[in-house]
């Protein structure tokens, strides 16, 4: 049984515990922290709904402060429809997007991540909405979502190999 406030405890104690062992040196204190973090994962299994290759990746150790993701969404309309995508590993339909490349800017990423995943070419209006993941579902990572109005300027729906439909 999952609560928002469970939820944000949890992501909190893995954060802390993922920044301990980016940047303690003490071999006494990283050993604390992976234990916390195994700890953790036991928790996860017990409470969550997530499978195996979730929690693998929601543990899995990062080097650096553990801060939340940003995922960038794109509205595109076309002769009054709104397209979404179904992504090989998603069970539900989507705005077109993904997280965020290190080196571009949310602007560059999401007219990136629409050419791949429709074949649109498109230019952004304007940002709609920032998201908090938080509010609506548990995520293995907390992330701010983007979503961003965008205009088809060429192309046509050519679904990459990420995408089903």
């Amino acid at each position: 049984m999952e609560t928002k406030e469970t939820t944000k405890t949890i992501q909190r104690l893995l954060s802390i515990t993922e920044t301990g062992l980016a940047f303690s040196r003490d071999e006494f204190d990283r050993e604390r922290y992976l234990e916390l973090r195994q700890l953790l994962g036991h928790l996860l299994a017990d409470w969550s709904d997530l499978d195996g290759k979730e929690l693998t990746e929601l543990l899995r150790p990062t080097d650096f402060y553990a801060t939340p993701l940003i995922d960038v969404r794109a509205v595109l309309v076309r002769d009054g429809k709104i397209c979404l995508v179904k992504g090989k590993n998603e069970k539900t339909w989507a705005l077109p997007g993904g997280f965020c490349e290190v080196g571009l800017s949310p602007k560059e990423n999401i007219v990136k991540e629409v050419q791949e995943e429709t074949g649109f070419n498109v230019s952004v209006s304007r940002l709609l909405a920032i998201f908090d993941t938080n509010k609506f579902q548990f995520q293995s990572k907390q992330y701010a979502k983007l979503v961003f109005e965008c205009q088809i300027e060429d192309g046509d729906f050519q679904p990459n190999t990420e995408i089903l439909d």
